[in-house]
């Protein structure tokens, strides 16, 4: 029973200190995402993305969540077709700060990613809209960060995310590279 007692007295305290030195950060995400089109021939196409990203924890384990949005319009005037895509994406998921020092620090990743999409469709004056299924999958990524400055730092980064769409193996990879200012 002592050792019982010990344990709990163990584990709350643990518990607590972790939770006292619990930081919450947030901040904007804004770039540029090269994705894969389909429609109306397979091609890549750049879009501006934005939205926000917050992590809450300690540098060993952080709960993180970002939301973004993007959206691009595409016209092919030779078939008289114009294309309209807004992408909302979703990760809620936990980082680990391996390596943290003044000047570099490195992390690994891990979650669950979800996309909702809805295309505009308009050929020869008749317009369809279709919002296919919400995807959910998998992510796992790393990433690295460098002081330059006192309070500047560069940013790079990798994320998988394990989409199994259309088949069953198949990956989507989301390189970051990016500065941040503490303030």
């Amino acid at each position: 029973m002592k050792a019982l007692s010990l344990l709990t007295f163990l584990l709350l305290t643990s518990t607590t200190s972790a939770l006292a030195k619990s930081t919450f950060t947030a901040g904007p995400i804004v770039g540029y995402e090269r994705v894969q089109k389909i429609s109306p021939t397979p091609h890549t196409k750049s879009r501006l993305v934005y939205g926000l990203k917050a992590l809450y924890g300690i540098p060993i384990l952080s709960a993180e969540a970002e939301l973004t949005q993007g959206k691009d319009t595409e016209s092919f005037p030779e078939q008289d077709l114009t294309i309209d895509e807004s992408v909302i994406n979703a990760k809620l998921g936990i980082r680990s700060h391996i390596i943290r020092s003044k000047f570099i620090t490195t992390y690994l990743r891990a979650g669950g990613h979800a996309r909702k999409s809805e295309i505009e469709r308009t050929e020869a004056g008749v317009t369809t809209t279709s919002e296919p299924a919400i995807r959910i999958s998998p992510y796992a990524g790393a990433g690295l960060s460098i002081n330059i400055f006192n309070k500047v730092r560069a940013n790079l980064g990798l994320t998988a995310i394990f989409t199994g769409h259309p088949r069953g193996s198949d990956r989507e990879y989301q390189t970051t590279l990016g500065f941040s200012i503490k303030i």
